[in-house]
């Protein structure tokens, strides 16, 4: 008995471990791309924020977030999250984590929120499995701070810019 004992133990830790060898994969990360621009004037330390939001209820300060530094009156930047959901012992890890929602902000240095975009997850993006990256499928428009400086031209963006500066007086 006691041997017999033995090898069914041997064999049950042969299988065990064969079988924890498909655990140890994990999920391969993802990114998020945007891309866009920001109207009127806006402060060389403000910054744009991406933020990803896993549940329709979730905090906005709760999400993975990533601040872009904006270049001229131009951003551009990628977001990473880990696809991992959950383990089993049997089946591996399951990589089904993808947000909801992509909330972009114009954020000024003082904290102060300047304008914001929400984007549906996957809805509004292009989805390229060879790079595992999730991205916007049009150019974000954000508005700063609109002055009365471009009334000497009559181009359009100066005008939404004086028709909203208007709206907020």
């Amino acid at each position: 008995m006691p041997v017999r004992t033995c090898r069914a133990a041997f064999t049950l830790c042969i299988l065990v471990f064969s079988l924890s060898i498909y655990t140890v994969a994990k999920c391969p990360v993802a990114w998020v791309a945007v891309r866009g621009r920001v109207q009127c004037s806006f402060k060389p330390d403000d910054k744009v924020l991406v933020t990803l939001l896993f549940s329709k209820h979730q905090q906005e300060g709760r999400g993975v977030e990533t601040a872009l530094t904006l270049e001229g009156d131009s951003f551009k930047g990628r977001v990473v999250f880990d696809r991992y959901s959950s383990s089993h012992f049997l089946t591996g890890d399951r990589c089904n984590t993808v947000p909801k929602f992509v909330l972009i902000r114009l954020i000024s240095a003082d904290g102060g929120e300047w304008d914001r975009k929400v984007f549906k997850f996957p809805d509004d993006f292009d989805y390229s499995a060879d790079k595992g990256q999730y991205t916007l499928r049009s150019d974000i428009v954000l508005s700063g701070w609109c002055e009365a400086k471009c009334s000497q031209a009559d181009s359009q963006p100066c005008q939404k810019c004086t028709d909203r500066q208007q709206s907020v007086q």
